[in-house]
């Protein structure tokens, strides 16, 4: 690892060095304030000596700037070009004006109205959030200066596992609340797991209530909601001794019901196939004696709004039923978030990760439940039934995102 140290005023001149010099790999190793005294033998302001270290193989360090010099090499192009002038030519006769366009007469009659009047006030309020948004970012510059070396450790692994900055800034604040100074390393990882293992929303009580369930689980395509579906059925029937039933109403995607009545078979469990959003209200009626009821929906393409909006009409015969959306690991935050803003629409009330086993990034279990505000409720991983499946753990959770612990699964 090589090591560089910067001497700044603040933290946002040293964030700006370190990603231009040093690229987004860098991580911060210790912040220190230093008073040094000036030519006159005074103390001058206060500045922040900041040690960062990046791995020899990811990049290799280049100072491609100087605080306060410009250096100017000598070019053998410049000296050799000389510009060559052309003679001006007269000036052309302008082109008759253009008829006014439909834009300019919807601008005259805008300031006709004295409707522009408006356009400084957005002004105003575009820069007071610019504003407010670098006092905030100034805030935090100046909170992370001061932390003890573990705890600065454990925040440059929540930016590089995907957790979001302003969550891993609300997770620093709860550590500086608690954390005395001189934590050894091992104490200040056990207050990160508690921490930040209660910060995400669980639900890990719906399995256990007696009242009869009904859960559709939604998602694109691909993302693992039949073989989650079975999964959890199996479990709930061979394991738990619930009555269970199934519904699908994926009767577009080629042997989509092939599969899970395969799945039926194997655990004994009743599957019926719904139409028509009417048949299926007809058959969660006639399941009323089943504990368990799980509903597996057509994968939907998380673009095609008219197809989310056929899904919607089924969910809305009942309101007994619940919806848990299915999200792959596999995916990126983004595409995460991207994919939960698309559902919205179906109102989830959990989330369902699979694919768990495809991603060395666990940030989004973090980042999703908590901006969204909708508790995880399952994790998933791998095709086999009924086993690849846990209620979550929320330090569990967290020890994996600060990489303490190899998997996810109780058996590792």
């Amino acid at each position: 690892m090589r090591i560089k140290k910067y001497e700044v005023f603040d933290m946002k001149e040293a964030m700006k060095l370190i990603k231009e010099e040093l690229g987004p790999e860098a991580m911060i190793l210790s912040t220190r304030k230093v008073v040094k005294n000036n030519s006159f033998g005074l103390f001058s302001r206060p500045i922040i000596e900041v040690t960062v270290g990046i791995e020899d193989d990811e990049r290799v360090i280049s100072a491609r700037k100087t605080v306060g010099k410009t250096v100017v090499q000598d070019d053998p192009f410049a000296k050799t070009y000389k510009p060559q002038f052309r003679p001006a030519t007269a000036p052309s006769a302008s082109p008759a004006a253009p008829e006014r366009s439909e834009t300019d007469r919807i601008s005259e009659v805008i300031n006709a109205l004295g409707l522009n009047r408006f356009e400084g006030l957005i002004n105003d309020i575009s820069e007071i959030k610019r504003q407010m948004m670098e006092i905030k970012s100034g805030m935090k510059e100046n909170f992370v200066v001061d932390l003890a070396q573990p705890v600065l450790e454990f925040y440059n692994i929540l930016l590089k596992n995907g957790v979001d900055d302003d969550i891993a800034y609300k997770f620093l604040k709860k550590i500086e609340k608690r954390a005395a100074a001189g934590l050894t390393r091992n104490q200040v990882k056990n207050l990160s797991v508690q921490l930040l293992g209660d910060l995400v929303p669980l639900e890990k009580d719906y399995f256990s209530s007696l009242k009869q369930k009904v859960l559709a689980l939604v998602g694109p395509t691909g993302v693992g909601k039949t073989t989650t579906i079975a999964k959890i059925a199996a479990n709930l029937s061979l394991q738990l001794k619930k009555s269970v039933a199934l519904i699908t109403i994926d009767n577009f995607r080629i042997g989509a019901v092939e599969q899970l009545k395969n799945y039926a078979e194997i655990v004994s469990i009743p599957l019926r196939v719904a139409s028509s959003p009417n048949e299926l209200e007809k058959i969660i009626y006639e399941c009323k004696d089943f504990e368990y009821v799980f509903i597996d929906s057509m994968g939907r393409s998380q673009f095609d709004n008219e197809q989310i909006g056929d899904l919607r009409k089924f969910l809305e015969v009942s309101p007994l039923i619940k919806v848990a959306l299915v999200l792959s690991m596999s995916c990126n935050h983004q595409e995460l978030s991207d994919t939960f803003d698309r559902y919205s629409k179906l109102m989830p009330e959990y989330t369902i990760f699979t694919k768990l086993d495809e991603t060395k990034y666990f940030g989004p279990l973090i980042n999703l439940p908590i901006k969204k505000k909708t508790p995880i409720m399952l994790l998933s991983k791998g095709q086999n039934v009924p086993d690849d499946m846990e209620i979550p753990d929320g330090r569990k959770i967290a020890s994996q995102v600060l990489r303490e612990i190899p998997s996810l699964w109780s058996d590792k």
